[in-house]
């Protein structure tokens, strides 16, 4: 296998249990599960003990070798749907056991890249809507049509598992471009579906967030994480050296923003590190922490203002802006245009 293109000599991977039925899935679709595994790199004894690890390139190719050899274009969207959560292993158990719906789906975020490795998962409020962000930020990895698709489907299914299975998000959105046969995806979701997405997401309402759990269970919740962590620690890809500086900084400060916590003291206690120690080494590398932060809100305003569906005002309070004309001027003063003018200008569907 070739290295990761990050030098760390190790691929990214994913625990076992995200195949979990894999074999009889596929094989009641008429594919050959040993000719199938053995094409995408992998073996069916890797499937067998749910915290293994199997390569994430591997797993990802698994669905696409699937999909030419059982015909089924979609076979990753109808694995995601009949997944059930109580078979994904730690972090299935990590969400099915939080308090309530809105902390199972913050455990899922802020657990899932010890499941997967090199994937970026977050939990935000958008205006009035909520999202479910998922993606590999592995640039190795090319084959990730299905994963994406399924692994939305296995989220929609632990919010099912609490809120009923009828539940439905509003919207669900893809990074890849419209495959055919996209009607399916309308019909497995029951929801509107976007194509060439920034990341993939679920778009859903704040209805029912406050919802109990079925399995509630704070005590074995914490031996569950716990495990998950520790076993986090003898995966390679996991315990490969530690993120530059600037990056680990820049992810804090991302996942802080929408709580409006994102002041150098709020990022250093979420790095676990005296404030002052922060400053420091930012110091020592040339860092500015009000640069990395505008820098950082720049980045995430571009990302947002490229999604037509979602208001200014909306974007504004998520970048923890208290009044929308103050993210317009911050706005401005990076691009020289007003957010409403950046949008005319570079999203093709307003000014059509």
């Amino acid at each position: 296998m070739m290295p990761h293109p990050s030098g760390t000599g190790e691929n990214a991977s994913v625990l076992a249990a995200a195949a979990c039925g894999v074999e009889r899935f596929m094989q009641d679709r008429g594919g050959d599960i040993d000719r199938i595994a053995g094409r995408a790199g992998l073996s069916t004894r890797q499937f067998s003990l749910p915290t293994d690890a199997l390569d994430l390139g591997a797993y990802c190719r698994l669905f696409h070798e699937a999909a030419a050899e059982t015909q089924d274009g979609n076979i990753g969207l109808w694995f995601g749907q009949q997944f059930d959560p109580r078979h994904l292993g730690l972090i299935g158990y990590v969400a099915l056991l939080s308090p309530t719906v809105s902390d199972a789906l913050q455990n899922l975020a802020a657990h899932f890249m010890y499941h997967q490795a090199r994937t970026e998962t977050r939990f935000v409020q958008y205006g009035d809507l909520l999202r479910l962000e998922y993606a590999i930020r592995d640039p190795s990895i090319l084959t990730r049509r299905h994963d994406a698709e399924l692994t939305m489907g296995m989220f929609c299914n632990i919010l099912r598992h609490a809120l009923g299975p009828d539940w439905v998000p509003e919207e669900v959105q893809f990074e890849h471009p419209q495959p055919e046969q996209a009607e399916e995806h309308r019909q497995a979701f029951q929801a509107d579906i976007r194509f060439q997405c920034p990341t993939n997401a679920l778009v859903f309402r704040k209805t029912g967030m406050d919802h109990a759990m079925p399995d509630a269970n704070s005590g074995m919740l914490d031996v569950i994480r716990s495990s998950l962590i520790s076993l986090a620690r003898s995966r390679p890809d996991l315990a490969a050296p530690d993120l530059p500086l600037k990056e680990q900084v820049v992810r804090h400060i991302r996942a802080a923003l929408e709580g409006g916590h994102s002041e150098l003291p709020d990022i250093a206690t979420r790095m676990n590190l005296p404030h002052w120690t922060l400053q420091r080494r930012l110091a020592q590398r040339n860092l500015s922490y009000s640069v990395l932060l505008e820098e950082t809100r720049y980045a995430e305003a571009l990302r947002y203002l490229a999604m037509p569906a979602y208001d200014i005002s909306a974007i504004a309070r998520t970048l923890a802006y208290t009044e929308t004309s103050a993210f317009s001027r911050a706005f401005r003063k990076w691009s020289g245009l007003s957010p409403r003018a950046w949008r005319q200008r570079n999203i093709p569907a307003l000014s059509a």
